[in-house]
């Protein structure tokens, strides 16, 4: 595991201490995941965005259920 040391604004550090319930790193852990993955869903819907998709859900479905479309 990687550690790393980073600096926040005393009043940022401050909230976080009290809002993490004692392991700030976990905390860290989720905030930096979720904006990674927030990240990733954006440069998703842009492609899909500029690509439409060539089967709509209910296609896939049928076809991930090995059904004819």
């Amino acid at each position: 595991m990687a550690k790393l040391n980073i600096s926040l604004p005393d009043a940022t550090a401050e909230f976080l201490r009290k809002e993490a319930d004692g392991n700030v790193s976990a905390e860290i852990n989720r905030a930096v995941l979720q904006r990674l993955a927030d990240k990733e869903l954006r440069r998703i819907a842009a492609h899909e965005q500029h690509n439409p998709p060539q089967h709509s859900d209910a296609d896939l479905l049928r076809i991930g259920l090995g059904l004819p479309l």
